[in-house]
């Protein structure tokens, strides 16, 4: 690596990232003085000269950083995960923007859509060559192509930075293109399957394989949908009324649903930031199964606010959040048949912190990564005790494509039920399809011994 390049790196990080490293503050919009910057540099191992700094600052590949007119003070342009406000004014962007990612991603990508994760906006360029640059840093590149007059039109607002980096809050799904190669007739007959699930709700029913109509009732679980948060869990006073029974089975939930039949509560393994996940554009997740089979997508636009809270809140880790959708109707299959009739099923919706995506910014915190699951746990667990469920269908809970290790899961979800909530329900159910799999594995083993 060049000293250029290990200055430019040096400088992203404490302008960017961690002005406390070496000592420096930066202001409400991010600016700080060069000469006490040099200074500071220097201490740290990293001296340059104010020309080095200069070249840095016009030779930068995508144009980072930006000097004041008088020289005297540096800001960078954007990709801030420090608290500042670079006072962008919304912009009108072209029809479409690109965003440049690895191919390993787009399984996260489908069920959440493109999120900032750490950094104040998601960062969209203006050309395909850019992103493949930029998609090239992680591995294999990919581009996806980003409908950013369609998302204008809904709402979003578009920021340019002083470099021409396109910037916005966040991407759903819905209004990604991805590349030709992975629009496979799987996904594309999932989002066929998708839309006629919505089809059906608005339409009030469907008629079955033999030629019945089925009514789907909708109003009741959509305006009995309600938002907890973590102090439900100090509210709730489990009682051991019951021997309860786990079981450990190689089904998926919705299958769980259909043997188990009414009244059986079921977790929804959440985005945390879109409604049902990837489901309108075919991906394929345990959220994006139920959103399919029921009318659970219908229920969760009715709390907005689970989803703009989480999308302000930077870290992956998200919030301790949950909703609760009583009665459900589910009414299709796994492979998308419908039912004969409608099976209702009430459905607790928490997002398990994101593990994959705090690795790959290189920001886990172990210790915060396991009280975290261990809270969420619990207030999930709260809400099936506050609403009374009985019967609970659990799973492999944030070890898809979130990429939390099953076995801690597993380890969790044992400490509560044989603890403060031991007894508290009759039957709990892990579904966890794949017996063949680690999933399974840990949740067998964990719940065997």
């Amino acid at each position: 690596m060049t000293d250029a390049r290990r200055r430019s790196k040096f400088l992203s990080l404490v302008l960017r990232h961690e002005p406390q490293r070496i000592g420096i503050v930066l202001d409400s919009a991010g600016w700080t003085d060069v000469a006490g910057l040099l200074a500071a540099c220097a201490a740290h191992g990293m001296a340059m000269t104010r020309d080095q700094l200069a070249e840095v600052v016009a030779t930068s590949d995508k144009q980072r950083f930006a000097l004041s007119d008088d020289g005297a003070r540096i800001r960078a342009n954007q990709g801030h995960s420090v608290d500042v406000e670079l006072e962008l004014a919304p912009a009108t962007p072209p029809d479409v923007l690109y965003h440049g990612t690895a191919d390993r991603f787009l399984d996260s990508i489908r069920a959440q859509g493109l999120v900032k994760q750490e950094r104040h906006h998601v960062h969209l360029s203006a050309t395909r060559e850019v992103a493949i640059q930029v998609g090239a840093r992680h591995g294999r590149p990919v581009v996806l192509v980003v409908r950013a007059a369609a998302m204008v039109a809904a709402g979003h607002a578009f920021y340019r930075s002083a470099n021409g980096v396109w910037l916005v809050d966040h991407v759903p799904a819905a209004f990604l293109d991805f590349p030709a190669d992975a629009d496979t007739p799987e996904r594309r007959a999932r989002a066929t399957i998708a839309r006629e699930t919505i089809a059906a709700i608005d339409a009030g029913g469907y008629t079955n394989a033999r030629g019945e109509r089925v009514a789907i009732a909708v109003a009741a679980a959509r305006e009995g949908t309600v938002l907890h948060e973590l102090d439900l869990v100090d509210r709730v006073a489990p009682v051991a009324r019951h021997a309860t029974r786990v079981a450990v089975t190689a089904e998926t939930t919705v299958a769980a649903i259909a043997r188990l039949g009414e009244p059986v509560g079921v977790l929804n393994f959440a985005s945390a930031r879109n409604p049902g996940g990837g489901f309108l554009g075919g991906a394929q997740a345990q959220e994006e199964a139920l959103a399919r089979s029921s009318a659970l997508y219908s229920c969760l636009c009715a709390q907005p606010s689970h989803y703009e809270r989480n999308r302000a809140h930077r870290s992956a880790i998200y919030l301790d959040l949950a909703v609760w959708s009583p009665e459900v109707p589910f009414f299709r299959d796994d492979a998308g048949g419908w039912l004969d009739g409608a099976i209702r099923a009430s459905v607790i919706t928490c997002a398990a912190p994101n593990a994959h995506a705090l690795r790959q910014h290189g920001n886990v915190d172990v210790a915060e990564l396991a009280a975290a699951l261990e809270r969420r746990a619990a207030l999930v667990l709260a809400v099936a005790v506050h609403h009374r469920v009985d019967r609970l269908v659990l799973g492999a809970w944030g070890a898809g494509v979130f990429g939390n290790d099953p076995v801690h899961v597993a380890r969790v979800f044992a400490a509560h039920l044989r603890g403060r909530f031991a007894g508290a329900f009759a039957d709990v159910v892990f579904a966890v399809p794949d017996a063949a799999g680690a999933n399974h594995r840990a949740f067998a083993d964990t719940f065997a011994a």
